[in-house]
C-alpha cells in the first residue's frame, strides 16, 4: 500500500512541476527571452503604439522573408539550415519576432534552447545572424525604436542560442562540440 501512495505522489507531484501548456491548455508559454514590448506604453501621457503596431504585419512579414532568404542563402551560416524548410522557418520567425515586438501573435515553435541545441553555433555564427539582421532593417529603412527594440531583443537571446559569450568561430572547435567531445 505504501508504494502505491509513494507512486501516487511521485505522479502529482511530477504533475505540478509540469508546464501548464503540457496539461492540456491550448496556448503555449513564450519562450524564455521573449520578453513582449507592452503595447501600450505612455510617453507625456500620450499612448504609444507598440513596436509592432508601429512596423506592421505585412511590413513585418516582407522584412522576415528577405532576412530568413539571406540566413538560408549565407556561406558562413546556411549550412545550419540544410535540412530545414524555408517556409516554416519563415512562419516561426515572423511568429516570434512579432510577439517579441509586442503583437498578440502566438509562438508555435519549439522553445529556442530546446531547437538550437542539436547544433554546435559560435559566437561568431550568432554575430553574423545579428549582422544579417542589421543589414537587412537598414535596407528596409525600418524605424529606429522598432530596429532596437529588435536587436535588442535578439542579443538576449544570446545566452540560449550559444554558450560562445564573444564572436569567435572556430571551426575545429565546432566539430568538436558537434561531436560531444570537450575543447
Amino acid at each position: 500500500r505504501s508504494e502505491a501512495k509513494s507512486k501516487d505522489a511521485l505522479f502529482h507531484r511530477e504533475r505540478r512541476l509540469e508546464p501548464e501548456w503540457i496539461r492540456g491548455s491550448l496556448r503555449r508559454p513564450r519562450p524564455p527571452g521573449l520578453r513582449r514590448v507592452r503595447a501600450c506604453a505612455h510617453r507625456g501621457g500620450k499612448p504609444t503604439a507598440s513596436p509592432y503596431e508601429e512596423i506592421g504585419p505585412e511590413r513585418l512579414r516582407e522584412v522576415v522573408d528577405v532576412f530568413v532568404d539571406r540566413i538560408f542563402d549565407d556561406v558562413m551560416i546556411g549550412f545550419f539550415f540544410r535540412n530545414a524548410d524555408r517556409g516554416r522557418i519563415k512562419e516561426l520567425e515572423f511568429q516570434f519576432t512579432a510577439r517579441s515586438l509586442g503583437a498578440d501573435v502566438e509562438y508555435e515553435g519549439r522553445p529556442l534552447e530546446q531547437a538550437h541545441a542539436p547544433h554546435p553555433i559560435m559566437g561568431g555564427q550568432f554575430a553574423r545572424r545579428l549582422q544579417i539582421l542589421r543589414e537587412t532593417l537598414d535596407e528596409f529603412r525600418v524605424p529606429e525604436s522598432v530596429r532596437t527594440a529588435w536587436l535588442d531583443h535578439t542579443e538576449s537571446l544570446r545566452s540560449l542560442i550559444t554558450r560562445d559569450r564573444g564572436s569567435d568561430c572556430d571551426p575545429a572547435v565546432a566539430r568538436r562540440k558537434a561531436l560531444g567531445l570537450r575543447s
